[in-house]
C-alpha cells in the first residue's frame, strides 16, 4: 500500500525469446543461480509498498510456474495466460485485477529485468501517485541516425532530444485501464503502455531510469547479466 493507493506489479513474462536462439525461454534461464523471472519477482516481493503481483506467462507454463516460484513469493496473486502480443498479454493482466486493487497504481514490467532496484520501483510508484502516469528513462549515449530504407544515411538525430525507454512502466489505475480498452478495441499495434496512454492524450512523467535495469533478450545480454550479478 502506497498512502491511500493498494499497489499492484503486473510482471509481463509470455515471450517466447527468440532473439535469445534457445530452446528454453528467456525468462526461464538461469543468471547467478536463479531464474531470471524468479530474480524479477524477488525485487517487487521484498518492496514493502507493493501488495500484489501478477505474472502473465504463456498457457502451458502456467502450471510449471506456479509449482516453481509461488510456492515462496506469498504476493504473487495469480499466474495468467498471455496474448498473442505484448499489448494482449497486459491487458490480460489489468483484466484480471480484483476489485480491491483497482483503486490504486499499477506496475507494468518485463519479467526478463532482473535488476530493477527498490528505489527506482518507490521512484515509479511516486511519479504515477503524482501525476498518473510514469516512465524510467536513459540517455542515448550512441549517436543516432536516420537511416533510408535502401540503408543509405539521411541524416543524424539530435540525441539530447530523444531517451531509451525502461520499465516500470506506472499508471493509476484508472488511466491505464480506460486507455488499453479503447487500444484494443482501435486495434491499435503497440509493445510500448506509455505509448498508448500518449496516444489518448494523457502525459506521462519521465523520470532516471538505471544503467544496471537492462532487458535480457540476447546471448550477450546473458553474459552482462551475469556480469552485473556479480557486482550487486
Amino acid at each position: 500500500m502506497y498512502k491511500d493507493k493498494n499497489v499492484t506489479a503486473i510482471i509481463v513474462a509470455a515471450g517466447k525469446g527468440r532473439r535469445m536462439g534457445s530452446e528454453v525461454p528467456k525468462q526461464y534461464l538461469m543468471v547467478d543461480g536463479k531464474i531470471i523471472l524468479d530474480k524479477t519477482i524477488e525485487q517487487f516481493e521484498k518492496n514493502s509498498r507493493v501488495d500484489n503481483i501478477i505474472l502473465v506467462v504463456n498457457a502451458e507454463d502456467i502450471e510449471s510456474v506456479k509449482k516453481k516460484l509461488s510456492y515462496e513469493r506469498p504476493r504473487i496473486n495469480k499466474v495468467i495466460s498471455g496474448g498473442a502480443e505484448r499489448i494482449n498479454s497486459v491487458y490480460n493482466g489489468i483484466l484480471s485485477m480484483d476489485e480491491d486493487m483497482q483503486n490504486g497504481i499499477v506496475l507494468i514490467h518485463d519479467g526478463v529485468r532482473p535488476f530493477v532496484s527498490q528505489k527506482l520501483i518507490n521512484n515509479c510508484i511516486d511519479a504515477a501517485y503524482e501525476n498518473g502516469a510514469c516512465v524510467p528513462v536513459m540517455d542515448l549515449v550512441d549517436t543516432v541516425k536516420q537511416v533510408t530504407k535502401d540503408n543509405f544515411v539521411k541524416k543524424t538525430i539530435d540525441r539530447s532530444k530523444y531517451k531509451a525507454i525502461q520499465t516500470p512502466q506506472t499508471f493509476d489505475y484508472e488511466i491505464i485501464k480506460k486507455c488499453y480498452d479503447m487500444a484494443i478495441e482501435d486495434k491499435i499495434k503497440s509493445t510500448d503502455d506509455s505509448a498508448i496512454v500518449e496516444h489518448y492524450g494523457y502525459k506521462v512523467k519521465a523520470i532516471s531510469g538505471l544503467q544496471k535495469n537492462i532487458k535480457i533478450t540476447t546471448q550477450f545480454d546473458l553474459r552482462v547479466a551475469e556480469l552485473i550479478a556479480r557486482m550487486v
